[in-house]
């Protein structure tokens, strides 16, 4: 979800402003009413099972959510056996 907020909530209340970036949300921040900046959640590694739970959020396309969480569990299968010495 993109937000706004002023730069005068951003210099009064920055807590505020991080945890919605925590929460996911990307806040534009506006000075005298135009953007000036942009906070954005810094990137996680997630799973194939995060990813299918949030593609079935969508409820765009379930059956789509499995197949790409089976996806990338093999990708991911993969890249570990490809890390291992032994």
């Amino acid at each position: 979800m993109i937000s706004t907020a002023t730069a005068t909530t951003y210099y009064r209340d920055p807590s505020k402003i991080l945890g919605r970036v925590e929460l996911g949300d990307t806040v534009v921040i506006e000075k005298h009413g135009e953007p000036c900046a942009v906070v954005i959640p810094y990137p996680r590694r997630t799973s194939g099972a995060q990813l299918a739970r949030r593609l079935r959020q969508l409820k765009s396309a379930p059956e789509a959510a499995d197949t790409l969480e089976a996806l990338i569990k093999g990708m991911d299968d993969a890249s570990r056996r490809s890390l291992d010495p032994h």
